[in-house]
């Protein structure tokens, strides 16, 4: 969110606007080291914390499912776990926005409930759906 100088701008305007005194955290799970300067500007003795990849974090009630598959075999086996799994709410992460938006379509098509958040979005957008 950083990254984008329109976004920059209007989280320095928020941040501006809040108490002096306030804590300040951030989470990524994809920081590039040019924008770690950026994050630390906004905290007051930032402490950065990495999770390993071979961690496994747990939440309460959270079913992580994943399988190895081609590129051309994702898109069923996806249908055929969405059919065959009991949920409430479902999020799918993606490479790209072209495939964002390709899967939406796929999902709405096979009559999921989908909506579709990415990058390519304004926060405007994204808030709206």
């Amino acid at each position: 969110m950083l990254e984008s100088l329109d976004m920059r701008k209007d989280v320095q305007e928020i941040f501006k606007m809040t108490p002096h005194d306030k804590q300040v955290m951030m989470f990524s799970a994809t920081l590039s080291k040019e924008i770690r300067p950026v994050c630390k500007r906004f905290m007051q003795d930032p402490m950065e914390i990495y999770v390993d990849d071979e961690a496994k974090l747990t939440l309460h009630g959270l079913v992580q499912h994943y399988i190895k598959l081609s590129e051309l075999e994702k898109n069923r086996k996806l249908n055929d776990l969405l059919d065959a799994l009991d949920f409430n709410q479902v999020v799918i992460f993606v490479k790209s926005v072209s495939r964002a938006a390709e899967l939406n379509k796929l999902l709405v098509e096979c009559n999921f409930p989908s909506i579709c958040i990415h990058s390519g979005m304004s926060q405007e957008e994204r808030l709206d759906d």
